[in-house]
């Protein structure tokens, strides 16, 4: 059967501890499944399921593309934003490594692991850089309206990642995204920069929503009807591709 024309860019495994429900070797089989030539694990700052991942893929004939999704700071007294990134050859899994010890190990221990700017720099290559989505700086801060801010964050990433930067549109219903997109589309054409739609995934099913929002509550010590607590998005199961046809 012919393959299907997208690729989940952005998927969670149960590695993300109490974020994503997938195991990777499910992921794999998903994959199989919905005739995805290919499919990218990027868990947060963590390689943990690279081995059992990439290995379920060959197995069943998918092509793993094996990633993180990177806690980056902005600058010292910034919020931690969010940068997926993509392994390209062997000189970008040495450098993934070497960025997810750095983001665990190289950062005060009252914050949650992530790496600068500067931690960045000599050790982008051979990786692709999807700039978050809703999660990432750029879109956050052309929904808070900063376009100048935008263009500079823009500028540093494609300084590390020349022709390996994408600017990233997922339609989630999230109020952030919903901001940004044609703030994006307008930045992505005028800097001659590709755009990739994804759909940031944490559990495999549509039906799954309810299962993985109690999880978030066990993760953040909170219940089901607490007025304020984090809430898992009903969109994010791993599309097939004509729901994604149909979503863009």
């Amino acid at each position: 059967m012919a393959h299907a024309n997208f690729v989940p860019l952005r998927v969670f495994s149960s590695y993300t501890m109490l974020d994503g429900a997938i195991d990777p070797k499910a992921m794999a089989k998903l994959a199989k499944e919905r005739h995805f030539p290919a499919i990218a694990m990027t868990d947060r700052n963590g390689l943990y399921g690279a081995m059992s991942f990439a290995s379920a893929c060959k197995d069943v004939g998918v092509q793993p593309l094996v990633g993180t999704f990177l806690g980056l700071r902005r600058d010292p007294q910034g919020p931690i934003d969010w940068l997926g990134l993509l392994v390209q050859n062997d000189a970008g899994w040495l450098n993934l490594c070497r960025l997810v010890s750095r983001a665990h190990l190289d950062r005060p221990l009252e914050l949650d692991p992530h790496v600068t700017f500067a931690e960045l720099e000599g050790y982008s290559d051979g990786l692709i850089a999807l700039t978050g989505a809703g999660e990432g700086a750029l879109a956050r801060l052309l929904a808070a309206g900063k376009a100048g801010e935008s263009q500079e964050y823009c500028e540093r990433l494609e300084r590390l990642f020349p022709q390996r930067l994408y600017i990233e549109i997922a339609r989630r219903d999230d109020p952030v995204e919903e901001a940004a997109e044609a703030g994006l589309i307008d930045l992505a054409y005028a800097r001659d920069l590709p755009l990739v739609a994804t759909n940031p995934a944490q559990f495999a099913e549509a039906g799954f929503h309810a299962a993985h929002d109690a999880m978030l509550c066990i993760a953040n010590s909170t219940h089901i009807d607490a007025a304020e607590r984090p809430r898992s998005g009903a969109e994010g199961w791993v599309k097939p591709a004509k729901e994604m046809e149909g979503l863009f």
